[in-house]
């Protein structure tokens, strides 16, 4: 690294808690889009084999509540995606707003005017019936780019100019008011399987689009109650629902004037479920009861092996803790047991049980993998991990972990005091590439200079210096998912 950064480092070494934990609140400030730029101030260089584009999403509240930034949830704000191509050892930038028709109205109104997760209206606009920002992923599929968030159709946008292109109803096979944000591609066979999740009846629906952008599939299912089911994972037979005992209270969600995070409810007398089913069309959903109550924003991977199916997932243990934690991340404000662990579930098909380990006590998030192995064995694994044991804010998402699924040891990259990194996204060093020979990519925060870096890290050599340090001219907002699109730039 530069002696600009090993200086931040060590005056970031220094800082107070409470300095460390208004950079924190900082990196959520929201922020404009910026310029179009080549980014040419660069530690180390970019790989020639990088060849395409990195869109990544997170919230960025246009207008803001009266109360501030602070007061917003962490799942508010109006979504932001940026666009980082690469080509030939270049690396340019692109953002903008998601311009779905939230963003629209609120530009026009020029008020926050909507009840949102974390704040209530009591004179909300009555040009649309409810507030849905695109601000959690960004997925390419089918020629199609979609901005995605979990209580809202996919919204479509032009993968050149970021602008929009409407609302997608899965070619009108849409059952529910929405799906979530998190599709899965099969690694082999290119079908996206996605889910969507609403707090009446019937609680769950299914789908899976073709790679020619059909959907094959659109089911309802039968789900026991109606959880906060954010993620799903494959293998190559099977879809995985979890099914959490935080429950999504339809009479309170609906209540005027009030946040929807009042009605998020943690109850875990009701048990945390694992809901397994052929991936094809009538197949009918066995719910398995997992030992440990616990709530899962995001599994890393799944896979068969004979009559059972392993899938890891980062599980919240504290679902008090945790949801109190949602409302008051953007402050810095986090109870001491919030963060998820990593967890290895092992489902038995044929005697209908699951069975539970932790691997590991340090807290985690953002998983990901070699997208060519989703639903396949996969070897190993990338996430977001927390420095120590520490809950706080400065210790909270500061390094990028690589596992090894065969007992290999763990390696991990520390960012320093005061710099934050993003869910890493992995990137092939060739189309025929061994697993983990590539690149891991990430967007990092820096606290001391109120920066952004995207970072290029060895995915097979994570703790190793960076191959390139790409900075910035401007500052964007910590956020929350993206993907590699190869050859698209």
């Amino acid at each position: 690294m530069s002696s600009i950064a090993n200086t931040t480092t060590a005056h970031a070494e220094s800082a107070s808690v409470e300095t460390r934990r208004r950079w924190w609140v900082n990196g959520w400030r929201p922020a404009d889009p910026g310029p179009t730029y080549d980014i040419t101030r660069i530690d180390g260089d970019i790989p020639r084999e990088i060849h395409g584009t990195f869109f990544r999403n997170g919230p960025s509240q246009k207008v803001l509540p009266e109360a501030g930034f602070e007061a917003l949830h962490f799942f508010d704000g109006d979504g932001l995606v940026h666009a980082f191509r690469f080509d030939d050892g270049r690396v340019w930038y692109r953002g903008r707003f998601v311009e779905d028709p939230t963003f629209r109205v609120e530009q026009e109104e020029g008020r926050f005017c909507l009840s949102s997760v974390g704040i209530g209206i009591g004179n909300p606009t009555d040009r649309i019936p409810v507030r849905q920002q695109h601000n959690t992923n960004v997925v390419w599929h089918a020629g199609k780019l979609w901005a995605l968030v979990e209580n809202a159709p996919p919204f479509a946008l032009d993968p050149s100019t970021l602008g929009p292109r409407g609302e997608d109803t899965l070619g009108g096979k849409l059952l529910g008011m929405a799906t979530t944000a998190h599709p899965k591609i099969d690694g082999r066979s290119g079908e996206l399987v996605i889910h969507g999740y609403q707090p009446f009846a019937p609680y769950v629906q299914f789908y899976v689009v073709a790679p020619n952008g059909t959907c094959t599939v659109a089911e309802n299912v039968d789900a026991p109650f109606p959880g906060m089911m954010h993620d799903l994972a494959i293998t190559e037979h099977y879809a995985v629902f979890f099914l959490p005992p935080v429950v999504v209270d339809a009479d309170r969600i609906m209540r005027p004037g009030r946040p929807f995070a009042e009605a998020f409810l943690w109850k875990p007398e009701l048990g945390f479920w694992l809901g397994v089913r052929r991936r094809e069309a009538g197949a009918a959903t066995r719910w398995l009861r997992v030992p440990t109550e616990g709530f899962v924003f995001h599994p890393g991977n799944a896979y068969e092996n004979g009559d059972r199916i392993l899938v890891d997932a980062c599980t919240y243990l504290d679902g008090t803790a945790f949801l109190r934690s949602l409302e008051t991340f953007r402050r810095g404000d986090l109870e001491r047991n919030w963060f998820a662990r990593p967890f290895l579930y092992e489902i038995d098909l044929a005697r209908g049980r699951v069975a539970e380990r932790q691997l590991d006590e340090r807290g985690c998030e953002f998983p990901r993998l070699d997208d060519r192995r989703v639903g396949f064995r996969n070897r190993f694994g990338y996430a977001v991990r927390n420095r120590g044991h520490g809950y706080s804010p400065g210790d909270s998402w500061a390094t990028i972990v690589r596992y090894d699924r065969e007992g290999g040891r763990s390696a991990e990259h520390d960012f320093s005091v005061g710099r934050w990194a993003s869910e890493p996204v992995f990137v092939a060093r060739a189309a025929d590439a061994e697993e983990d020979d590539g690149f891991l990519l990430t967007v990092v925060y820096d606290g001391p200079n109120d920066a952004s870096d995207l970072v290029i890290l060895d995915a097979a050599n994570v703790d190793a210096e960076p191959l390139a340090v790409a900075h910035l001219e401007h500052r964007i907002p910590m956020g929350f998912h993206g993907n590699f699109v190869p050859g698209l730039v």
